[in-house]
């Protein structure tokens, strides 16, 4: 095969997926230890105050500074990491490939369909003065590279770990 063939079966798709959402991840465990990044002290407050009522699990991980949402980030991060590691190979692959493909479709459909709603006007971002416009960029901009990666990492998973041969592809 040659390279130009082979870029899309490349291990980097699972590397890059595995750092695309710890920027969203960090912001979120700053935002639940109170740090006031891309937002405003009362966009804090009200998040702080909404997560007193969230489920038990939830509200209890953040009153201990931990977003839920971070620590999905961070299992999400694994997943891909999972598709490119030899010992990824020991879990089923059923197991990594279809939420892998199924969070790679669902993130890449979100993040279109809010793109979407932003240019038509649905969504203004005046709408939302308590967060910055440019806590978009960690948010969905990590999100819609996550499932591009993700769903690339899937791919070149499949195809890698299958019972493929070289003249099938």
């Amino acid at each position: 095969m040659t390279k130009k063939r082979t870029w899309w079966l490349s291990k980097k798709w699972g590397f890059a997926a595995s750092v695309a959402l710890l920027p969203y991840a960090v912001i979120k465990t700053l935002w639940a230890n109170g740090v006031v990044i891309l937002a405003s002290e009362e966009g804090i407050a009200e998040l702080h105050a909404s997560m007193k009522s969230a489920d038990p699990v939830s509200a209890f991980l953040y009153a201990k500074g931990i977003d839920i949402t971070a620590v999905l980030a961070l299992i999400a991060s694994t997943l891909a990491v999972a598709l490119v590691q030899d010992w990824g190979h020991r879990i089923p692959r059923w197991m990594l490939l279809i939420p892998a493909g199924l969070g790679g479709t669902f993130f890449i459909s979100i993040c279109l369909a809010t793109f979407y709603k932003l240019t038509v006007g649905t969504i203004r971002l005046t709408d939302m003065p308590e967060f910055d416009p440019w806590v978009l960029l960690p948010v969905y901009g990590g999100f819609f590279i996550w499932g591009i990666t993700i769903s690339m990492s899937a791919l070149s998973y499949r195809i890698r770990t299958g019972r493929y041969t070289r003249s099938d592809l």
